[in-house]
Order: structure tokens, then C-alpha cells, then sequence
């Protein structure tokens, strides 16, 4: 039985930290593994519920101050000011300055593994963030080394010289999408034979069981879009709901069901007040249950900016909901390759446009639904991890 160890910075929600849950989970139905999850601070959401079978372990040192914020230390003296001290080095110098100091009293992972991964990439050079490669390099002794990446490697902020250095002493680099491979061997085309794909897992009897819990029910004479996303500049949010007050201006009743909180909420739904759709964008806050929203939907928008290869996308699909996102990192590999969608150009008109065809077409919109059918499963999403693994 092979022994992996995982490392991330903790497990609260968030787009990384659920991609690692579903991994462990997929991976222990799996077998064969003795899997091991190190944690810079043992804290999260999901944490609660992971699969028994994972051996879950916080590191101590000071790697452990990249597994919190500087205002989940307010209460510890001492702990808030060495972290803050770290956080201004690596303003002041850059990240690998800080991580190179916590790396003179940082503790070793005790034990062997076959196979040592790091989940979270490193992001921007003065950022205090990251740190899971770093430690996965110098504080594991493992046979194999491995890297996820989750996002557009060009743009995210990760591609400049420490980090590529660092990128460069691993065994293999796993990216997310096809779309996200291209854009890592793009920027590092001396590192393409090391960088595979390995996508995401999914729960996907968990999302179905949640998707039947007491859904909504929208009402029969518009068209329902449902958009899951945190409300940030870069998700688009704002350019969903004027796509909306487009169409219905142009006649085609859309309604859209916004899931999540962030901090553009409130401006947000200034916006669809001003606009004259307040009626029509329906603001629901951070749930536990998304899918009960997503289920009823006639299709899942995505307006977003910029994107990785966002996991709302396959759990709509498996719901049988197709979906209509802007053209992004992954967006043609994730829908019109798998007929599960539609693709636009990353531009409001386009939207709009793309929107009011879509909620026009009703008799389109069933002959998509009616091909999306599984068996939607991780198998494909495992072999590569194991060849990862290899």
C-alpha cells in the first residue's frame, strides 16, 4: 500500500480546500492508498467531514502562521506579532526571504512516503500565502514530489522567477484542466513533459442527495439562471445582472438566483435596483447547500472574468443543468466539448447576447438537458492522479 501525504494550508471553504476534500474522498473509496493530511493549521469547514480513513496532522513551527489570518491570532500576543512580522518581510522582501527564515526552526514530517503532495501553489512574489511546496521540498522525505496547480499559471500572479525555480524541482506538476496545463507550459514550455492534468473529483451522489433537499420552486413564466460564486470584481457578477436587465428590456423574461456572499453584495443589489430588476436577481448569501438552488435552474451562468476550471461547472452538469460561461481558461474543454453548453466571448455584449438566445430557446435548452446523462463518476479524474503518483 502506497503512503501519500497531502500538504494545504487548512481546510475552509473555499475553491482549493474543496477540490482536496473531494480528492480525499474519492481516494479513500478508491483503497490501496495510506493517505496522510498535513495542515498548517488544522481548521476548516470540511475538516468535520472527512472520510475516517484519512490521517489528518497539523505541523507545528511556523509554517503553522500560513494556515490562519493575522485576525485569527488577535488573541494570542505573541503569535499575532511574529506572524505580522513574517507578513512585512515578505512585503518588504518577497515570500521567499519570510519562508527561508521559518525554515531555520521548522520540524521535519516524521516517516517516509512514497509519494509527497502539495496542494496549494504559491501565488504572488510578496504575498504571504502558500508555503505547501516549500515544505513539501524541504521538510518531507518522499520518493516522488508533486505539485497541483489551480489556476491560469500566466495570470494568477504565480509566474515569476522563485516561483519557477521552485516549479522546476518537482517530479510532476498536475494541472487542473487541459486549459490550465497549456497556460503553465506556455509560460514554462522547458517543464511540459513534467505537467499532466489531473482533474478535479466530485462528490457526486453527495450533490445529487443535496440537490433533492427541499429545492425551490421558480416560477413558470421566465427563464431561470442561477450564478454560484463569491461576489468579487472577477467573477462578473456585475455583468450578469446588466445582461439580464438587457434581455428582459429586450423582452425575454430571465430571471437570476445569485448563491453566495462577498463583498460586492450590497453594490450589487444597488445595481439590479437601478437597473429595474430587483424583482428579477435574487440574492440567496453563502449557503450550505447550493445545488437545491442549481437543481430547478433551466441553466448555470458563469460570467466570470478570469477562471481556473471551476467545479460548479461539472456539478451542474451532473444535475442535468446545462450551462452558459464566458470564454475562459477551461470553458471550452468543461462545456461545448462535452455538449453540455454554451460558450460566449468574455465581453458584457456577448452575454447579453448569448443570454437572450438561450433563454429564448427552450426546445435548445431541453435537447441539451436531455444529453446530459452519466454515469458522471471520478474514474477518469483517479487514473491520472495515479499516474501522477508513478
Amino acid at each position: 500500500m502506497k503512503k501519500i501525504v497531502f500538504v494545504n494550508n487548512n481546510m475552509k471553504v473555499g475553491g482549493v480546500q474543496k477540490s482536496l476534500y473531494n480528492l480525499l474522498w474519492a481516494l479513500d473509496a478508491h483503497g490501496g492508498y495510506d493517505v496522510t493530511l498535513l495542515l498548517f493549521s488544522k481548521t476548516g469547514a470540511y475538516l468535520e467531514a472527512l472520510p475516517k480513513g484519512i490521517h489528518v496532522v497539523e505541523c507545528g513551527g511556523p509554517f503553522r502562521y500560513l494556515g490562519k489570518s493575522q485576525g485569527e491570532y488577535k488573541h494570542s500576543r505573541k503569535d499575532y506579532l511574529l506572524r505580522g512580522c513574517l507578513a512585512a518581510i515578505a512585503r518588504l522582501f518577497g515570500r521567499r526571504t519570510a519562508i527561508r527564515l521559518m525554515r531555520l526552526t521548522q520540524p521535519r514530517l516524521e516517516g517516509r512516503y512514497d509519494c509527497a503532495v502539495s496542494f496549494l501553489h504559491n501565488g504572488r512574489r510578496k504575498a504571504f500565502y502558500g508555503g505547501a511546496q516549500d515544505y513539501v521540498l524541504h521538510c518531507v522525505d518522499a520518493h516522488r514530489k508533486v505539485a497541483f496547480l489551480h489556476g491560469d499559471y500566466g495570470r494568477c500572479g504565480a509566474h515569476h522567477p522563485a516561483n519557477d525555480r521552485m516549479m522546476a524541482r518537482f517530479d510532476t506538476v498536475a494541472a487542473c484542466s487541459d486549459g490550465c496545463r497549456q497556460a503553465f507550459v506556455t509560460a514554462l514550455p522547458q517543464l511540459a513533459e513534467r505537467c499532466v492534468t489531473v482533474r478535479n473529483c466530485h462528490r457526486y451522489d453527495e450533490i445529487a442527495r443535496l440537490a433533492a433537499e427541499d429545492p425551490p420552486v421558480y416560477s413558470a413564466d421566465a427563464a431561470h439562471a442561477v450564478l454560484v460564486a463569491r461576489l468579487t470584481h472577477e467573477k462578473g457578477v456585475d455583468r450578469a445582472i446588466a445582461a439580464v436587465a438587457e434581455a428582459n428590456n429586450r423582452g425575454v423574461a430571465v430571471h437570476l438566483h445569485v448563491v453566495g456572499d462577498g463583498p460586492l453584495r450590497e453594490s450589487l443589489q444597488q445595481q439590479a435596483a437601478q437597473l429595474g430588476v430587483a424583482d428579477a436577481v435574487h440574492f440567496y448569501g453563502e449557503q450550505t447547500n447550493p445545488y437545491r438552488y442549481v437543481q430547478p435552474a433551466d441553466f448555470l451562468l458563469v460570467s466570470s472574468y478570469h477562471e481556473a476550471a471551476p467545479m460548479v461547472i461539472d456539478e451542474a452538469l451532473s444535475l442535468g443543468v446545462p450551462v452558459l460561461t464566458t470564454a475562459t481558461t477551461s470553458a471550452k474543454e468543461m462545456v461545448t466539448a462535452r455538449h453540455g453548453g454554451w460558450v460566449c466571448e468574455n465581453t458584457l455584449s456577448a452575454l447579453t447576447d448569448a443570454l437572450v438566445q438561450v433563454a429564448s430557446d427552450p426546445v435548445g435548452l431541453a435537447a441539451i438537458k436531455a444529453a446530459l446523462v452519466g454515469p458522471w463518476d471520478n474514474r477518469e479524474a483517479l487514473a491520472q492522479l495515479e499516474r501522477a503518483f508513478i
